[in-house]
């Protein structure tokens, strides 16, 4: 999988849905599929922020794990916007 399939991926909003809801279980079974997809991706761009954000829920801290949550989030947006940005320029189109 590459990082961009996996930045892409509606893991992110589940995973957001099941903390605003405070269902621990599937939120742990989400966060979990995606640290398998993100290991399978071979690229260490998120560094410690997703295991911050496994041990908010494991702690059921709700306000901790969405505050995780949104650093993760803006690191997705990061990647996505670097990755179109690139593909423009290797395209000869102007940003």
């Amino acid at each position: 999988m590459e990082i961009t399939d996996f930045c892409k991926s509606l893991d992110f909003m589940k995973l957001g849905q099941a903390i605003n809801h405070n269902n621990w279980r599937a939120a742990s079974s989400v966060l979990q599929r995606m640290q398998k997809q993100y290991e399978e991706t071979g690229e260490d761009l998120f560094g410690r922020s997703l295991f911050n954000l496994r041990q908010c829920l494991l702690h059921r801290d709700q306000l901790a794990a969405k505050n995780a949550l949104a650093g993760v989030i803006a690191r997705r947006t990061q990647i996505l916007n670097l990755r179109n940005q690139d593909g423009r320029e290797g395209n000869g189109e102007k940003i």
